[in-house]
């Protein structure tokens, strides 16, 4: 029973030696709502709106069509680890806000653009453009990260434990010898 308890240790260290440290490069979730033209997107600077832009209805999507829209954009660094010679400006995406009130009105720090992006054909027809036209990235590749993330911590968690008992193991035949 003892001889199998060693061979199992062995072999779980053994696959150890090939594990890499982990480096960790996750953003959370995009935004669970976005103004009608635009699209939750998630960078390191946090989850923001960006617009669906576009040039003709053949760009959208079914039951969308391409129309001008009064939208609130500001900006957010979505700069994660910086090369040294790059510039932070270099990593600014466009961040929409709202739809603009009365069409030219924003809060602070955010300017209203008329920009052309899908909107649903719709809320096109009938004038009304309250509706939420978001599109969200699917949740399964956050997920998997994750789980990658928790399996490499435990594996570096083992790691760390076995090396401090062979830290230990070694100073105890030190003082014997």
């Amino acid at each position: 029973m003892k001889r199998s308890s060693f061979w199992i240790a062995v072999f779980g260290l053994s696959a150890l030696a090939f594990v890499t440290p982990a480096r960790a490069d996750v953003v959370g979730p995009p935004p669970d709502e976005c103004p009608e033209g635009t699209e939750g997107g998630s960078c390191h600077g946090g989850p923001y709106c960006r617009p669906i832009e576009c040039t003709s209805d053949a760009e959208c999507g079914n039951g969308e069509t391409c129309k001008d829209q009064p939208l609130c954009v500001s900006t957010i660094s979505c700069v994660g680890l910086l090369p040294p010679d790059a510039s932070p400006m270099d990593f600014e995406t466009p961040k929409i806000e709202a739809l603009c009130p009365n069409g030219n009105e924003c809060m602070q720090g955010a300017t209203c653009k008329t920009q052309k992006v899908c909107v649903s054909a719709a809320s096109s027809s009938d004038g009304n453009d309250s509706g939420c036209g978001c599109r969200l990235a699917s949740s399964g590749s956050f997920e998997a990260s994750l789980g990658a993330l928790a399996l490499g911590l435990g594996a570096a968690a083992f790691a760390r434990r076995r090396q401090r008992v062979d830290a230990a193991s070694r100073a105890s035949r030190q003082r014997r010898a």
